[in-house]
């Protein structure tokens, strides 16, 4: 039982999750998913093995940086999954992924077989340069999100582009704060982020600024006429106060203390705000 746990955490299963149902909220958000399509469910599987693959080989290459911050919520740091488990896993879920995605369209299907060595490299070299890792890991919502639409046809809605800079947003604010925790070991190991090369104060007041920014931008489509089914709907402007209200709360706490406790707190709370968000984006285009 304790082994299936671990793989769990390895695998970061909720989230990994949550980055698969995001293709079925681009996909109703576009207007495109209607009632039981194959191709979603063949590109929801692919983005779930996607974050599979990712987040195995993250933990394989990050081993010594974890080690050296102390990193107990990592499996491998406490033993209960070796390394090389973590390797296959990899290995496997990327493999699934090429796979699957020859069932897709051709254009959808590129923009799988473009990203696959992007994540992987990520993992090996380029999460070591300042500000490309953070970017890396914010386009992986944009690609998603991309993909949700373009599996059915070949158009980017307006509302996918707005929703998809936003998530790239909050993306890029979200890595930046998770850096923070890891500042002592990257610096040790000589990897560049805004944390090591600016500070853990200025970190901070980066993130904060994306994530008021989001706040502005969140309930703009009910005053701007981005999408019809948006715009003056009261609904949709009621439902998204919450995240809003949520994001200011973060950015209040965030500025205030960058301990790793209270970052672990506030990456639970914004990846529960995303998801209310998305909700409220939901209703207002379902309702």
């Amino acid at each position: 039982m304790n082994i299936i746990l671990a793989f769990f955490k390895l695998i970061r299963f909720n989230y990994s999750l949550s980055s698969a149902l995001a293709i079925l909220v681009s996909g109703i958000l576009a207007g495109d998913l209607r009632g039981f399509q194959v191709e979603y469910v063949v590109s929801s599987t692919i983005i779930f093995f996607s974050a599979i693959g990712s987040f195995a080989f993250n933990d394989y290459f990050d081993f010594e940086v974890d080690k050296r911050n102390n990193r107990v919520d990592r499996p491998l740091v406490l033993g209960l999954i070796s390394r090389k488990a973590a390797l296959f896993t990899g290995i496997g879920s990327m493999i699934c992924v090429f796979l699957l995605s020859l069932n897709l369209n051709p254009l959808a299907r590129f923009l799988v077989i473009f990203s696959l060595p992007l994540f992987y490299l990520y993992s090996i070299k380029l999460k070591r340069i300042l500000f490309v890792n953070n970017v890396l890991i914010a386009s992986a919502y944009v690609i998603t999100l991309f993909l949700g639409t373009l599996v059915s046809d070949n158009l980017v809605e307006p509302l996918i582009l707005y929703f998809a800079m936003m998530s790239f947003i909050v993306g890029l604010a979200t890595e930046i704060m998770i850096n923070i925790i890891d500042v002592e070991g990257d610096k040790a190991l000589k990897i560049e982020t805004l944390s090591t090369r600016f500070g853990i104060k200025r970190a901070a007041q980066t993130s904060a600024f994306l994530y008021l920014l989001i706040a502005i931008l969140d309930p703009l489509p009910f005053f701007l006429l981005i999408d019809s089914r948006l715009y003056l709907d009261y609904l949709f402007l009621l439902a998204i106060l919450l995240p809003i209200a949520s994001y200011l709360s973060s950015v209040k706490d965030l500025l205030r203390e960058q301990t790793p406790k209270r970052i672990f707190k506030l990456k639970r709370r914004i990846i529960i705000t995303m998801q209310v968000g998305s909700i409220a984006y939901l209703l207002g285009v379902l309702l």
